[in-house]
């Protein structure tokens, strides 16, 4: 189970199947690393998240082409605004910059502890 299963209600952070979308289990992992561990996405996930619609398309596999926009409209509703946007703020999310990611992290890392303490797992 990764923070892209949970319901939103009770973790923050709405499921990849949320609202019909689907998001390919491979690259929700690859969003949850990221987000929560700050691990280099690889080519496809970083343009998604600069924003680099042309280079986004060029280097999907045929399953995140296919749900290209279920991807792009989970990073824009749902990831911190400050991950996403431009290269720029990809690096400085993997860098910790300002210790944003790890300040994020933690919180999502608690609401996940007491979700699973009151048994919503």
């Amino acid at each position: 189970m990764n923070i892209l299963d949970l319901p939103t209600e009770q973790y923050g952070i709405p499921p990849a199947g949320w609202q019909g979308m689907m998001i390919p289990q491979h690259t929700a992992d690859t969003l949850e690393n990221y987000l929560l561990k700050g691990w280099e996405p690889g080519g496809f996930v970083t343009a998604c998240l600069a924003g680099d619609l042309f280079r986004a398309v060029a280097t999907a596999d045929v399953e995140n082409r296919k749900h290209l926009w279920a991807i792009v409209t989970w990073i824009g509703n749902f990831a911190p605004a400050s991950s996403w946007g431009s290269y720029e703020a990809v690096v400085a999310w993997v860098r910790d910059e300002n210790e944003c990611r790890s300040k994020w992290a933690i919180s999502k890392e608690k609401e996940f502890t007491w979700r699973a303490l009151k048994g919503y797992e």
